[in-house]
């Protein structure tokens, strides 16, 4: 077999850094290869893709120690723009890559660099669009595109210009659960038939694991274990069996009488005739723990963004705390209100960490010993205390995350819209959010979660609204989840867990 990257890393510092991103690598990549490479938030996984790509030393400065090679090029004597003849690259935030107007000249613009024909373009585009399930979203504006989407157009962008090996950040952080599985098991035909070399970073793989050959997991910039996917899977049932996740709060017996949103007859069309939703009926009480769930492009995003007041409906009316939004109150009501944004990088903004979380606090004119007690507490609590001088844009997508939460935490918020509050993060990472949410509808909060992890949706939510194609499709009780698993399952939504122990590859490392 042929071996297509080699990778020695004795060390990768950057400016200013204390402590080495990477430390101690040593691998190399065969042609044909599916390895997936895991770990914690901040363990160095998007660093070790940008090596191989050759982003570092080419477009991020840093100080390697030790040698890359690509077909047996030194990546450092490789230009950065040479680099796409090897190498397809998807970085972990699609909103990075996206340069065009509409899909289709999205898609089309690496091709278009590379002096093709107009109809091998075409063609190519198509086909790319077609893979990743986009068909019939050429003219789609980029700008409306929900996350999952623009995920999926970046993809394409990338695999139309048909790189022998593939990297790919979290390619599926945004991805509905139906989008994950049709995406893994494409990459899989891929792999297997074309004999194209994929390289993965996932923090959450149990759902890919079955196409892979080889696992890393990375640990402070360092590979610590490398397993064969059977041996992977294996350690972590035993793990899961081990951990002490937060309690589960069971919240369906809660009966909620005060009405905290009221949602009637609400549609909302974009400017470029895309529908987002269509007459929503919807009623959302203090202490819920409501879980909005559905397919990327279903509308989700585009409710949550009305009720808390970022678009105005088209048609229909919208009460927050029993009174009616609109401009002149809006500001009024955002103070009870919290909003984690999908992608954290729209709301963080300031120049270290404590002052992006005490900003709130300083507006409302707080005593600057509150605001340094109260941003400690947020920041420990999201486990990023040690970085309060920092600047946000240093940390990892899944730190950039627990940021934003933590900006909102801090201002005590009667009700919560939480858009994948758990993207970017590991499992314990994700139940250590999750569990804080469910405390704080204990204490009386509101929560409203967006989520394509259905098992935390199981777990912590009193109600689940299903929405497809615009709509509302279910408003049920979790407790009465069973009863419409087929129903859910025909839109997309399938709760029933499936084991991969028996199909992931028994493969050698």
């Amino acid at each position: 077999m042929q071996t297509v990257v080699e990778i020695n890393i004795e060390k990768l510092i950057f400016p200013n850094a204390e402590k080495p991103a990477l430390k101690n690598i040593n691998f190399t990549i065969e042609q044909g290869d599916f390895i997936l490479i895991t770990g914690g938030v901040a363990s160095g996984k998007s660093v070790l893709l940008h090596t191989i790509t050759g982003a570092i030393p080419h477009f991020h400065e840093a100080n390697l120690t030790g040698k890359v090679t690509i077909m047996g090029q030194d990546i450092g004597q490789v230009r950065l723009n040479k680099m796409s003849d090897y190498v397809g690259y998807m970085m972990q935030e699609p909103q990075n890559q996206i340069i065009s107007l509409d899909v289709y000249e999205d898609v089309a613009f690496g091709l278009g660099n590379l002096g093709i024909s107009l109809g091998q373009i075409d063609e190519s585009v198509k086909k790319a669009l077609e893979f990743v399930g986009l068909t019939g979203y050429e003219t789609r504006q980029t700008a409306s595109l929900s996350g999952g989407e623009a995920q999926r157009v970046v993809l394409a962008g990338v695999l139309a210009l048909n790189a022998p090996i593939l990297v790919l950040d979290q390619p599926t952080a945004e991805l509905d659960p139906l989008g994950r599985h049709e995406l893994y098991r494409r990459l899989g035909h891929l792999n297997k038939v074309q004999n194209l070399t994929i390289v993965l970073v996932m923090d959450r793989i149990q759902e890919v694991i079955s196409y892979a050959n080889r696992v890393l997991y990375l640990q402070g910039g360092e590979i610590v274990r490398k397993y064969s996917p059977k041996q992977y899977y294996e350690e972590l049932l035993l793990k899961k069996g081990r951990l002490n996740f937060p309690a589960v709060y069971n919240l369906a017996n809660s009966k909620p009488a005060q009405c905290v949103a009221k949602v009637a007859g609400v549609s909302y069309q974009y400017s470029s005739g895309f529908r987002g939703c269509d007459d929503i009926n919807l009623e959302i009480y203090r202490g819920d723990f409501i879980s909005i769930i559905g397919l990327n492009g279903s509308g989700k995003s585009t409710l949550a963004k009305l009720i808390i007041g970022l678009l105005k409906p088209s048609k229909g009316e919208i009460e927050v705390f029993n009174r009616p939004l609109h401009k002149d109150n809006l500001t009024e009501v955002r103070i009870r209100m919290g909003f984690l944004f999908q992608n954290p990088d729209y709301q963080i903004f300031a120049g270290t960490l404590e002052e992006e979380v005490g900003f709130s606090l300083k507006l409302r004119g707080e005593q600057a010993e509150i605001i340094d007690q109260k941003v400690d507490e947020c920041l420990t609590f999201v486990g990023l205390l040690e970085y309060k001088k920092m600047h946000p844009q240093r940390l990892s997508r899944g730190q950039r995350q627990l940021l934003a939460l933590a900006s909102i935490l801090v201002s005590d918020p009667d009700f919560i819209i939480a858009d994948e509050p758990t993207s970017g993060l590991d499992e314990n990472q994700g139940y250590m959010v999750m569990g804080k949410l469910a405390e704080l509808v204990h204490s009386g909060k509101t929560i409203m979660l967006i989520s394509h992890d259905l098992a935390m949706v199981k777990d912590y939510s009193n109600r689940i609204v299903a929405m497809h194609n615009h709509h509302i499709q279910l408003d049920i009780a979790a407790q009465d989840l069973t009863q419409y698993l087929e129903k859910l399952k025909s839109i997309g939504l399938d709760f029933q867990e499936l084991s991969l122990l028996s199909e992931v590859k028994d493969g050698t490392c």
